[in-house]
C-alpha cells in the first residue's frame, strides 16, 4: 500500500512461502504473479522474475525463504532497470546477511516479523525498515487508519492508497521487542552449533541433502530444509517426514504445495 500499488498493477511474488507474502499483494486489489524458484535455496529466481515483467509489473516482492538470502545483486539489477520497488520478506531471516548487508536492509523496504514462531518473538507483531522517509510515512498512516492526515496535519506527497487499518502494535509487545532484540545474535548463534551437528550427520546419509549456503551469504535457520533423491531413496517425501516424527522430531512437508494451487 505505501508504494502506491493498487488495481490492474502486479507484483512479482514467489509461490513457495507462506500465504500471507500473496495476501499482501491481494489486499491492494494488485495481481500476484508467480515467478519460479531457485532448486538449491528455494528463493525467487531472477531469471524466472525478469521473465515475468509486463508493462504492469510495480514491485518484485522476495521472501527470504527459511533464513538463506535471496540473489539480491541480481534482483536489484532487474528493479532498477525497469523502475520498480523492491520489497523483502524477511521474516523468516532477521539476522542473515547478504555480502555484509543484513537482509531486509537491501531493497526498498524491508519487513521482519516477531510472531510466536519466529527466531524472537513478541506474540504478534512486525517491524518494517525503510530509507525514504516519505515510504516510511506512508507506511505509519496505514498501520493507524490513516487518520492522523485530518489529526495532525501530517503532510504527505500523495494520498494514493491511504485507505489505513488498525495495524498497531502495542506498547507492551513493542516493550518486549526491545528487550528481544539484543538477544537474536546469540539465539541464531545456538541454531547455528545445532546446524553444524545436523549437517555433519546428514552429509553421511545417501540421498538426502543439508541446506546450502552460497558464496557471500550466511543463514538464519529459520527451517532446517533438507532435500532428498529420490533415484537414490526407496521411499518418498511423504514417508521421510513421518519416520522422522515418529523419532519425536518436528518435521513436515513445507510448502510443497505452491501458493498458485490453493483455493483462492
Amino acid at each position: 500500500g505505501a508504494t502506491g500499488v493498487g488495481p490492474g498493477d502486479e507484483v512479482i511474488v514467489s509461490p513457495f512461502t507462506m500465504s500471507a507474502s500473496v495476501a499482501a499483494v491481494l489486499m491492494y486489489n494488485t495481481v500476484p504473479v508467480f515467478a519460479d524458484v531457485e532448486l538449491d535455496t528455494f528463493n525467487l529466481d531472477p531469471g524466472s522474475v525478469e521473465a515475468t515483467i509486463t508493462p504492469r509489473t510495480k514491485a518484485i516482492l522476495v521472501t527470504h525463504i527459511f533464513g538463506h538470502p535471496a540473489d539480491m545483486n541480481s534482483l536489484l539489477a532487474i528493479a532498477k532497470k525497469h523502475s520498480l520497488t523492491l520489497i523483502e520478506d524477511s521474516a523468516q531471516s532477521p539476522r542473515a546477511s547478504y555480502f555484509g548487508q543484513r537482509t531486509g536492509s537491501i531493497g526498498d523496504l524491508g519487513v521482519y516479523s516477531l510472531n510466536c514462531n519466529k527466531h524472537i518473538q513478541t506474540g504478534e507483531g512486525g517491524i518494517v525498515v525503510c530509507r525514504d522517509m516519505e515510504l516510511a510515512k506512508r507506511v505509519r498512516l496505514i498501520r493507524n487508519h490513516a487518520e492522523a492526515v485530518i489529526a495532525s496535519g501530517m503532510e504527505v506527497k500523495s494520498l494514493v492508497n491511504m485507505l489505513g487499518m488498525n495495524l498497531r502494535m502495542t506498547e507492551l509487545e513493542a516493550a518486549l521487542a526491545r528487550c528481544q532484540l539484543p538477544k537474536l545474535e546469540s539465539l541464531v548463534g545456538e541454531r547455528h552449533n545445532l546446524v553444524r551437528h545436523l549437517d555433519a550427520i546428514v552429509q553421511s546419509i545417501n540421498g538426502i541433502s543439508p541446506p546450502i549456503v552460497k558464496s557471500g551469504c550466511t543463514h538464519d535457520y529459520y527451517r532446517y530444509a533438507i532435500s532428498l533423491d529420490t533415484a537414490n531413496l526407496d521411499v518418498n517425501a511423504l514417508q521421510v517426514v513421518d519416520a522422522l516424527n515418529a523419532e519425536g522430531m518436528d518435521f513436515y512437508v513445507s510448502y510443497m504445495k505452491p501458493l498458485y494451487s490453493q483455493p483462492i
